[in-house]
């Protein structure tokens, strides 16, 4: 397979996922559906807080999810209670069986003294493909890109929190070469960024969705829509 259907669920963070966004999807028939960094939550817990229950329900909803769209699911994450400590975790389906989850590694500012780094990067196979999942400020690790490259990733899924910044358009698009046209080389991959769009909950995002691939970025969301909910939709040739 040379080329894959990406479905980027550019989101409110904590809210479902409607049946009309369903609907969209079920027409486009993605493989691979990507969420952003803590889509999967409960707002009255918050980021950083969970309960066995509502972690257990978090998890069914990614299952059914997978199920209902016959597709491969990253589900963006969520926090994961394990072994007596709190985890940001991605989960991984795939037509409503769990491939497995991946935890953080490189936890943002906000992140550290509350959630507990994960111990290693991992691959996942689906559709026939190699893919990987860099959460947020792991695409800062080139480690993390070695490791995919190495692994043979031919996709790496990015859920992300981006916050928001005063800089202009070209500010944004010589970051996103640096960062991610970067990473997408090192790695030999394309890169898949889904951001959560801004809310009443999370007021300090932008949602900076893109593709990028080693001969640069291949999609990006315009300026004026950072801050608007969509599916994304598109072809990818890896």
């Amino acid at each position: 397979m040379n080329r894959i259907r990406v479905a980027l669920c550019q989101k409110s963070l904590g809210v479902p996922i409607t049946r009309r966004d369903i609907g969209e999807m079920q027409a486009f028939r993605p493989h691979f559906v990507c969420f952003p960094e803590y889509f999967f939550v409960n707002r009255r817990l918050g980021n950083h807080g969970q309960t066995p229950h509502n972690q257990a329900l978090q998890i069914r909803r990614i299952r059914s999810l997978s199920r209902e769209l016959d597709a491969t699911v990253i589900g963006g994450t969520m926090p994961e209670l394990a072994d007596g400590t709190m985890y940001n975790t991605s989960y991984v389906f795939h037509r409503g069986e769990m491939l497995g989850f991946y935890r953080k590694r490189n936890l943002f500012f906000a992140e550290v003294g509350k959630l507990t780094p994960g111990d290693s990067y991992r691959i996942f196979l689906a559709q026939g493909i190699t893919f990987g999942v860099m959460i947020c400020a792991d695409i800062f690790d080139e480690s993390g890109f070695r490791f995919m490259r190495e692994k043979g990733a031919r996709v790496i899924f990015s859920p992300t929190f981006s916050l928001r910044k005063e800089e202009t358009p070209e500010e944004k698009y010589r970051r996103d070469n640096d960062i991610y046209v970067s990473g997408a080389s090192l790695s030999g991959a394309v890169i898949v960024k889904v951001c959560g769009v801004k809310s009443e909950y999370k007021s300090f995002l932008q949602a900076r969705s893109l593709i990028a691939g080693p001969d640069g970025v291949r999609f990006r969301v315009a300026p004026e829509e950072e801050e608007t909910e969509m599916i994304i939709l598109r072809e990818v040739e890896i």
